[in-house]
């Protein structure tokens, strides 16, 4: 099916897994959706502090540099620079703490931490005290968490016309969409119930809520450089179409066991 068939599509542009929240992502040519209605395996490793609270690239943006992959031996972490460290197989029970925007507070969560010689690992590439957990099943479905992150390349590109050669991945987003002749199109995301997805394994993904950004993509993926002033072209963007918070790109779920692929068509919902 071509996408000129639809009057409102796009397609698949990338499509990212990120097995350690914080780190860098994993190119992929396709996502499975898990019962919750994100990405298979993503984002279900955290990084904790020396109090045990799982922490970000605001407080820590040398996490960016951390490289995981998946083998079929298990998790491997790289980074430029240092040799790669195996996760091993056998973690140690252990609790951390996740911050609440929904109510302002820390909860705390049942988790497996990854033993002390990554832990070592991760202080030397990142400079810091941090260990490496697997968050457990209540975490991964906790209140406020979001299922899929989507950011679409003609909004990426009309931030570029007001800062300069911008790369995706500081979106940190599991599915880059791209839309023919985009330019005209920025930020239509903003204006979707619903992406129905064509192909071999259709679905249909709902659209949840807007994309509040913090400061993580002031970080350069590549570098680690932090610049306050993509941060500035980023909300002085977002003030011109709505006051108030900073936005870019959106969230979604849906259904479980459903597969997006590189290349896949999917027809834009708008919600009016």
């Amino acid at each position: 099916m071509s996408i000129a068939d639809f009057e409102l599509a796009c397609t698949a542009a990338a499509l990212v897994v990120y097995p350690i929240k914080a780190c860098a992502g994993m190119p992929v040519q396709e996502l499975a959706l898990d019962a919750r209605g994100g990405a298979a395996g993503d984002r279900e490793w955290a990084i904790v502090d020396a109090q045990g609270v799982v922490t970000w690239q605001g407080a820590h943006p040398r996490l960016a540099l951390v490289q995981p992959r998946m083998t079929r031996a298990g998790l491997r972490l790289g980074a430029a620079g240092a040799d790669e460290v195996a996760v091993p197989d056998d973690l140690a029970p252990c609790s951390v703490k996740i911050w609440n925007d929904l109510r302002a507070r820390h909860d705390t969560f049942d988790a497996a931490d990854a033993g002390d010689a990554v832990a070592a690992w991760l202080e030397r590439v990142v400079g810091a005290p941090l260990r490496l957990v697997r968050l457990g099943e209540a975490a991964l479905a906790r209140e406020g968490n979001n299922a899929l992150h989507l950011v679409f390349t003609p909004s990426v590109a009309a931030l570029e016309a007001q800062w300069g050669a911008t790369d995706p991945r500081r979106f940190r987003a599991n599915v880059v969409l791209e839309i023919p002749g985009g330019d005209g199109n920025a930020f239509i995301e903003e204006s979707l119930a619903a992406l129905e997805w064509q192909g071999d394994d259709a679905t249909r993904l709902e659209i949840t809520a807007p994309c509040i950004r913090c400061v993580v993509p002031n970080v350069d993926p590549a570098s680690a450089r932090v610049d306050d002033s993509f941060g500035d072209a980023l909300t002085r963007l977002s003030q011109q179409r709505r006051p108030g918070a900073t936005v870019f790109g959106i969230y979604a779920r849906g259904a479980a066991g459903a597969r997006l692929r590189v290349g896949d068509t999917a027809k834009m919902e708008l919600a009016f």
